[in-house]
């Protein structure tokens, strides 16, 4: 795969549009100034300093040649252009994404209420069912005790009667 180096960013000139638009003079005054930097008699302790003077002379030689900038400066705006679209193509993606997760949460929301109130409902039908067990149970036993005393009250009241 090859590298795309942008030759105004390795002269440390303002890259695409702006860079596109760097004159001649320009382009040889940031040459020149990076040359004196980066030459390798000046950077001794640097063990890259001759691929990186090596580099920012290739740099300089395409941008220097009228026929070579043209085509770089044409691939330049076709990456430019390509990024753009990709920005645009990921931000709608992500809006995408975004959308997605909010209505994930949103069901996750209302199905988690949905449980809540059938909970809800289903403990409220046991306290139901268990206040109908309750009146079933008292009135049971009030029954019972009504039987009782009639049972009673009829045993008191055979007891009188013979006597």
């Amino acid at each position: 795969m090859e590298v795309f180096v942008d030759h105004y960013i390795v002269l440390g000139l303002p890259s695409g549009e702006e860079g596109i638009k760097t004159s001649e003079k320009e382009i040889t005054k940031a040459y020149r100034s990076k040359a004196l930097k980066l030459h390798p008699d000046k950077s001794r302790d640097n063990p890259d300093a001759v691929n990186e003077f090596q580099r920012l002379q290739s740099s300089y030689e395409i941008l220097k040649d009228e026929n070579s900038r043209r085509d770089f400066d044409a691939d330049l705006l076709i990456r430019i252009r390509q990024q753009k679209v990709k920005q645009r193509s990921n931000s709608k993606e992500n809006r995408r994404r975004k959308m997605f997760e909010r209505e994930e949460r949103s069901y996750r929301t209302t199905m988690a209420r949905v449980e809540e109130i059938k909970i809800m409902n289903m403990m409220h039908e046991r306290e139901e069912i268990g206040r109908v067990r309750m009146m079933s149970a008292m009135e049971e036993s009030k029954r019972m005790r009504r039987c009782v005393l009639d049972d009673k009250t009829r045993a008191r009241l055979m007891n009188n009667l013979m006597r």
